[in-house]
């Protein structure tokens, strides 16, 4: 049966041998998660949801509240995926806006300016869509903070618990100065990488190199808002 957070927080601590320091613990276990999510992109994280775009619209439209990165973006035409490329906010702003470009949107640029201070992130697609399409956007989200980890009786969104209680074991000797801490965080480490390697970061997919897609097309030299893919369904 999984442990709670109150009993991992426990168990860290009297492996840490400082038992005491149970605020101190909650804090950092929430630390310990924290890293997992922010740093690792595990597929426990990876969630899906759809956007719908209007005619002649290309945005600004809202990330979800939890929103952390974005895996893909896509869209179907006749069963068709079209695959969104990401870009930068200084590319999108030196492309051409202006009302008649409408085809279909073949990059994205995110703005997350108004994350830090409690607002979402936007992002925006080009060019504008020449018909209603509802993308599929897959991202990674961030998991909220448990409350008091050190009383609670939850259960901590991360499977691997042998690994939780080898990590938070490490960071209280690092605040207690043990011996001991560079040879825990060498175990939580090695305890965690098989995890990811059969369930986190895809790293048994083979990865192909490919040329920039926004510079090299399988349309050729024209730019997109010449091709009317529309105009085939």
């Amino acid at each position: 049966m999984p442990m709670t957070s109150a009993q991992i927080v426990t168990q860290a601590l009297s492996i840490a041998k400082c038992p005491g320091y149970q605020l101190l613990g909650g804090q950092q276990f929430n630390l310990v998660l924290n890293d997992l999510s922010m740093k690792r992109d595990l597929k426990a994280n990876l969630v899906t949801e759809q956007i719908p775009i209007a005619t002649n619209s290309n945005g600004p439209f809202n990330f979800p509240a939890n929103y952390l990165r974005t895996y893909d973006m896509f869209y179907l035409v006749s069963s068709v995926p079209y695959f969104l490329n990401p870009c930068s906010l200084k590319e999108y702003d030196a492309e051409t806006q202006q009302q008649g470009l409408a085809s279909y949107p073949y990059e994205w640029a995110s703005d997350l300016s108004a994350v830090p201070n409690g607002g979402v992130g936007i992002f925006y697609v080009y060019p504008q869509s020449g018909n209603n399409i509802t993308v599929t956007h897959r991202y990674y989200l961030k998991q909220p903070e448990i409350a008091n980890p050190q009383s609670s009786t939850a259960i901590p969104w991360f499977a691997d618990q042998d690994y939780l209680v080898k990590a938070l074991s490490a960071r209280m000797m690092q605040i207690t100065d043990d011996d001991r801490k560079a040879a825990f965080m060498a175990d939580a480490e090695a305890v965690l990488r098989p995890y990811l390697v059969e369930e986190g970061d895809e790293q048994q997919v083979v990865k192909e190199i490919q040329l920039d897609p926004r510079r090299f097309r399988m349309r050729g030299n024209l730019p997109a808002n010449k091709v009317d893919p529309f105009s085939l369904t």
